[in-house]
Parts: C-alpha cells; sequence; structure tokens
C-alpha cells in the first residue's frame, strides 16, 4: 500500500493510492456503493430513517452515531484523507470558495464526466476531485459532519492505513471496507442504525 503522508500527499500519490486500492471506481462518493456492494454499508444518522435534523438533541444523536463509527472504523489520532470535488462547466484549477472554507486542498485529477457518462452529463462538464491530509480524533470534525448533515457540502474520508472509506450525507453514512467479512460484522454490530428496506439504502 501507498504511503500517502511519506509523500507529502501529493496529488501522484494519492491518484496511485486510489488507482491501486478502488481501481473500479472514480474518486466520488455516491458512486462507491453502486461498484462495491459486497463491501458497502449504509447507516442511517438518525432514528426511524429520518433525514434531516431538526434539534439540538437530533444533532447530537448525528454527531454521536457518525463519530463512535468512524472512531471504530479508523481510530484516534489515525492519518486521513478528506476528498471533496466541484462540479465545473470548464476547465480550472480555481478552488471554491466553499471549499477552501474547510482547509488547504489540493488537486488531485479532473474526470470528464460527459465522457464517461455521456448520457447523464452535457458536453464540457467536468468534476475536480480535491483532498488534503488531516488526522482522525474524535469530535474533530463536527462541523465538517453537521454541514455534511444539513447538505451543505459534501465529503468523504479515506483512510489508507484501514484502507476503508467513510462518504457522509445528509440522512446517514456509505461506508466502504476492506472486503464482505467485515461489513457484515459491521451491518450485524449496527443493525439499529440499518435501514428496513432490502436494498440498504
Amino acid at each position: 500500500m501507498v504511503n500517502l503522508f511519506q509523500y507529502n500527499t501529493n496529488s501522484i500519490e494519492f491518484n496511485k493510492y486510489w488507482d491501486l486500492n478502488f481501481p473500479e471506481s472514480n474518486p466520488i462518493g455516491h458512486e462507491l456503493k453502486g461498484v462495491y456492494p459486497n463491501r458497502w454499508l449504509r447507516i442511517h444518522s438518525l432514528p426511524e430513517s429520518k433525514r434531516y435534523a431538526k434539534s439540538e438533541d437530533e444533532y447530537k444523536i448525528i454527531l454521536d452515531r457518525q463519530n463512535k463509527l468512524i472512531s471504530e472504523l479508523i481510530g484516534e489520532n489515525t492519518e486521513i484523507i478528506i476528498v471533496s470535488g466541484q462540479y465545473e462547466m470548464e476547465l480550472t484549477d480555481k478552488i471554491s470558495t466553499e471549499l477552501s472554507k474547510y482547509g488547504k486542498f489540493k488537486k488531485s485529477r479532473t474526470i470528464e464526466l460527459h465522457k464517461i457518462y455521456p448520457e447523464e452529463y452535457e458536453d464540457d462538464f467536468f468534476y475536480d476531485v480535491y483532498f488534503r491530509p488531516d488526522s482522525w480524533r474524535i469530535n474533530s470534525q463536527n462541523k465538517l459532519l453537521k454541514n455534511i448533515a444539513d447538505d451543505e457540502f459534501r465529503a468523504m474520508f479515506v483512510c489508507p492505513k484501514r484502507n476503508c472509506i467513510v462518504a457522509p450525507y445528509d440522512g446517514g453514512m456509505d461506508i466502504i471496507v476492506e472486503n464482505q467479512e467485515k461489513r457484515d460484522i459491521l451491518k450485524n454490530k449496527y443493525k439499529d442504525w440499518l435501514s428496513e428496506r432490502e436494498d440498504g439504502m
């Protein structure tokens, strides 16, 4: 496995890590569940699959659940990479103000969506992938997690040491672990946080 932090997490090493460990997928959080269904687990952040928090107590439930599970998956003080992206109508290296609010990101790659998914995207539609190194500590990412829960931002946590991905969204978290066995253990342990639907959504 590529040690990203040994190389100061430059874009070449990040891309090398991603393409070695997740070769079938782009670094786009919502795509992962379809590419790795046997390694995928989705938890809901609120009881009865409620999507958005309406009170401080409900925000506390969201953050408690997400911090507990991420800490179990990744471990305290473990190096992570926060990955986000921007949809663009033209090629650019300009980082949006929204993205820069969450730290100093570096550009990893540009995905030409109109070439990969011609039926879904018009010509000249791009997705720029950005990343930055960080370290997971419980409750250290609460502002980011809360903004994601409110659908104000999108990002995912990649952990090279554990070879797993946590992709929060407004309603829960998609998790990709290294194999189906580990997924099944988590699925049983956190069964009360899962959807009642057969497809796990």
